[in-house]
């Protein structure tokens, strides 16, 4: 432990690196026009700094908080400065730069788009047609059109896209006919990003003009060279289940074993002084060659830039403290790019290799092993359980599984990804010159490829593979880190006070766990989800849902995505899809329907549907408490304000032509009115009483909530 707090005092970028991120997270809610007051009163700190370094211990101190608030100020001025924050563009022609080669779908091909006039990235479906000439990157295309801002659909626990875009600094989206572009016969030059995609497609077919096909082609491929976009759907969840998704991504791992490698192969260079000058331009070189040939991916780039920093700071100082070099390294990424901040793969590479530098020498000093081959599988075991050990609990709050078999997977798959790593870059320098011998290495290749599919496959079909359905929130995962965090400084300097510490927030844990069922046991809720063409409301009582799908034709495998992510974060047991052409039944003790109407503990709700509805109709109706409109019919508000005067009307009609409103008829001011296409899902909450009667509504849109 003291050696830890020792090789921290020692890395003086930590003490950067802190306020300069709670900086940029404070940023994310600033406005951009206060950036020039956050960049003078950093510099005033800066310069302030002077006059306190030959100062009394006390001053000290002070310097260290006015360079904290120094560093913070420079965090706020960063985010505010390089936030991307997109502008309407208008209905007209535009020239656009392909990026990249196009994914097919079923009814078009998906590209990221560059416009030619103001550099924007536009996410464009460009829709089949049969004289449609070949889209690569550099390819210039005129279309007509008018790129529409992402927008969120604000749908409860999903992935937040837009977000996600605006911090890849990607905006825009649009669907293109057919007839409203054109792809020109010049091609502009292609730019680092382009040419390096281009360097990949080029190699990739290598492989294949070496006879390899199939999944092993594509697995090869994203194993190698990062191209994921072929693989299969069930490839990529079996990767996911078996806890080793990380191969697909060319990131941390693949620089890793690429610089390991070359520094065992290229130790006798550090006898001169001139070798170790020597074996770092080769590393470099090596790692960013790599970078170049993979298409520039941003976690490759996180990566190259991480251990570009280790070889330079091993080459200038061979005692460079590792923490001060990761916490350089990213500090110069954020400078860069302040939005990394959010992105999982940045978070996990740097979680992973601060824990594996930190707790794999003791897990590693637990058995000692004096033959060679049991020593490089304990090392392997060891490396990976220290990696999960900084990474499980964020693993827990992004993918809400945990794969029990991980050790296993990752001994069977970590020594194939070297082999078809350094098999494939022989292939690729090989197969030009010697064909012959090139299609022989490609079989070799192929066999691993062919061995990692099957031991991947294997650990996913043993027993218990995967615990699933884990949906920590963020304040529960918080609690698990420090827990983690303090489990394992307690087995390591069996200090008391860190076990008292995570005996105390367990005990916490166990009571956020009870207050949240408790929660779950009386939750009655009402949820209309905003989905383009097509309408899902969920009805949730206690620990049960029910959902209503307007579409029949619409199987629970398309509603997957929406329905899952909802019934995890709310603890639901017992769920089912139900349709309103489904005849008169109750679904459960809480909630049943008739026709048109459905009543949940005593809440009535009407779905409109396509009724025309009169004076006389609504007379003999019952009251309703809330209104769902799934219909392109209009909802005469007069007639309602007089016999539902106090029923709320959410409007989540079907619409007729993507990107064009239909908003509801408002003439007269109706005070409980949401519309799911103007500000996303709407969520009724209530209690209810004992006489069961409904009370305490909560009625807002979920991403306000």
């Amino acid at each position: 432990m003291n050696s830890l707090k020792d090789k921290l005092k020692s890395a003086p970028f930590i003490r950067v690196l802190i306020p300069f991120c709670i900086g940029i997270l404070a940023g994310e809610n600033c406005q951009s026009d206060w950036k020039w007051i956050f960049l003078w009163l950093c510099l005033a700190s800066i310069l302030t700094l002077p006059f306190l370094l030959n100062a009394n211990f006390k001053q000290k101190s002070f310097f260290g908080l006015v360079a904290f608030v120094a560093f913070f100020f420079f965090g706020l001025f960063t985010n505010t400065t390089l936030r991307y924050q997109p502008k309407p563009f208008v209905n007209g022609l535009y020239y656009a730069i392909v990026d990249e080669y196009p994914l097919e779908r079923e009814k078009s091909y998906r590209a990221i788009v560059r416009l030619v006039d103001s550099d924007q990235r536009v996410l464009a479906y460009f829709g089949k047609s049969d004289s449609m000439p070949k889209l690569e990157p550099g390819t210039i295309v005129w279309f007509r059109g008018k790129p529409e801002v992402i927008q969120k659909t604000g749908n409860p626990f999903e992935f937040d896209y837009q977000t996600y875009a605006l911090r890849n600094n990607l905006g825009y989206k649009l669907f293109i006919k057919p007839t409203d572009y054109h792809v020109l016969k010049v091609k502009s030059k292609p730019n680092l990003a382009e040419y390096s995609i281009v360097i990949r497609a080029q190699l990739i077919h290598i492989l294949e003009n070496c006879g390899l096909k199939g999944e092993a082609l594509h697995l090869v491929s994203a194993v190698a060279l990062g191209a994921r976009e072929e693989l299969e759907p069930e490839t990529t969840q079996s990767f996911s289940k078996t806890g080793v998704t990380h191969v697909l991504a060319v990131s941390g791992m693949n620089v890793a074993i690429i610089y390991v490698v070359l520094e065992v192969l290229l130790r006798f260079l550090n006898r001169k002084r001139w070798g170790i000058f020597l074996q770092t331009l080769i590393i470099l070189g090596a790692v960013w060659g790599y970078a170049l040939i993979t298409g520039l991916s941003a976690s490759v780039l996180r990566a190259a830039v991480m251990f570009s920093f280790i070889v330079i700071g091993k080459s200038l100082n061979r005692n460079a403290n590792i923490y001060n070099t990761l916490a350089a390294s990213a500090f110069v990424l954020l400078c860069y790019h302040p939005a990394l901040i959010y992105d999982v793969g940045f978070q996990l590479s740097y979680l992973a290799v601060l824990s594996i530098v930190y707790f794999h020498p003791y897990l590693y000093g637990l058995v000692y092993c004096k033959y060679w081959v049991i020593d490089q599988i304990w090392i392997m075991l060891t490396v990976s359980m220290a990696a999960q050990i900084g990474t499980l609990p964020f693993l827990l709050h992004y993918f809400h599984q945990f794969p029990t078999w991980f050790l296993l997977a990752n001994l069977m798959v970590i020594p194939l990804v070297t082999l078809i790593l350094y098999l494939s870059f022989i292939v690729f320098a090989i197969a030009p010159l010697f064909p012959i011998l090139g299609i022989w290495l490609t079989r070799v290749l192929d066999l691993a490829g062919q061995g990692m599919l099957f031991s991947v496959r294997f650990v996913e079909h043993l027993p218990y593979s995967i615990i699933e359905g884990l949906y920590p929130s963020d304040s529960t995962m918080l609690l698990i880190i420090v827990v983690a965090i303090s489990t394992a400084l307690f087995v390591i300097t069996k200090k008391i006070n860190n076990l008292r510490l995570g005996l105390i927030v367990i005990i916490i844990l166990f009571l956020i766990g009870v207050a949240t069922q408790m929660d779950q046991l009386t939750r009655h809720e009402v949820v209309v989800f905003n989905l383009p063409q097509r309408s899902l409301i969920a009805f949730t009582a206690a620990r049960t849902t029910y959902w209503l799908s307007a579409d029949s034709s619409i199987g629970p495998d398309k509603l997957k995505p929406y329905i899952k992510p909802y019934e995890g974060y709310r603890g639901i047991l017992k769920s089912g899809i139900f349709n309103l052409s489904d005849t008169i039944f109750a679904l459960s003790s809480s909630l049943s329907h008739l026709g048109d109407f459905i009543n949940l503990s005593g809440f009535r709700i009407w779905i409109f549907r396509n009724q025309v509805m009169n004076e006389a109709s609504w007379r003999r109706l019952p009251s309703a408490d809330l209104i769902i409109l799934i219909s392109k019919r209009k909802l005469d508000y007069g007639l309602l304000n007089r016999y539902c005067p106090n029923a709320i009307v959410v409007d989540a009609r079907l619409k007729q032509s993507p990107g064009k409103l239909q908003i509801a008829d408002t003439e007269e001011n109706h005070t409980r009115h949401f519309s799911t296409e103007h500000g996303g899902s709407v969520d009724i909450q209530f209690q209810v009483t004992s006489t069961g009667a409904p009370k305490d509504l909560k009625v807002g849109y979920f991403s306000s909530q």
